[in-house]
């Protein structure tokens, strides 16, 4: 069962409890629990919108496995890397590479904190990947690796990292119960019509940032008509990702 966050996060209130926390959770677990002979490395990967970043928070939010959290960018460098770990544990990276990794797998290992890299993509065709499981087997810690859903062939072309994955964790589309959770977290007061909500999901596929923003929809709709109430045949606009058509196509 995952724990309960009721904690806020940032200025996106605490977490709803949707599979891929679920998911996270089960990986995480599997991470810290290992055999010791065993790699201490998962990844959570999959399309755009799922959740994975909200994952992501919950994995390094004290109320969850308190991990060290690092998002990279498009622009990363190991020194950037290290860097920016530094950053998120709440020490000065002082000195060359060598001696930065020194002082972070000192951190890991002694604080048994897991490691959470979001947006991994930026750096899987980089040498900064290297880094990551530099920091890993030096010091044993448990890295959750998050990315889009081409991370497991990005990964697997570097064999001496591919070895030390655990887990293998796929993202889920968002289900009629996420759906559920959904509302309770971001729209409590407003009652969703069966048919409504199965129209959200097959129009948004099941991207759960593409509900949220549905969610939003719907509750400006019911207080544009004075309800608390919507009903399967609302006339909302849904928002679906999709580009709009020229008008008359």
């Amino acid at each position: 069962m995952t724990k309960n966050l009721n904690t806020k996060i940032g200025t996106g209130g605490s977490i709803a409890n949707t599979s891929n926390i679920a998911l996270v959770h089960t990986t995480m677990d599997a991470l810290l629990q290992r055999a010791p002979t065993l790699p201490g490395i998962g990844t959570f990967y999959g399309p755009s919108g799922l959740g994975k970043s909200v994952g992501a928070a919950y994995a390094s939010h004290p109320a969850g496995f308190n991990g060290i959290y690092v998002a990279c960018r498009s622009f990363e460098t190991k020194k950037s890397f290290v860097e920016q770990i530094c950053k998120s544990i709440g020490i000065q990276a002082r000195g060359n590479i060598p001696a930065i990794v020194d002082e972070i797998v000192q951190v890991l290992a002694l604080t048994a904190r897991p490691l959470i890299v979001d947006e991994v993509d930026y750096i899987a065709d980089s040498r900064t990947l290297e880094l990551v499981r530099d920091l890993h087997d030096a010091s044993g810690a448990a890295i959750l690796l998050i990315g889009e859903e081409n991370l497991p062939s990005k990964l697997k072309k570097h064999e001496r990292f591919d070895n030390r994955v655990l887990v293998w964790q796929p993202a889920a589309a968002c289900s009629s119960a996420d759906f559920d959770a959904l509302v309770k977290q971001y729209v409590p007061d407003i009652e969703i019509a069966p048919e409504l909500k199965a129209r959200v999901l097959e129009e948004t596929r099941g991207i759960t940032r593409r509900v949220v923003v549905n969610l939003e929809h719907i509750k400006r709709w019911c207080g544009q008509n004075g309800i608390k109430a919507a009903p399967g045949n609302a006339d909302i606009n849904l928002y679906t990702g999709n580009a709009p058509g020229r008008k008359g196509l």
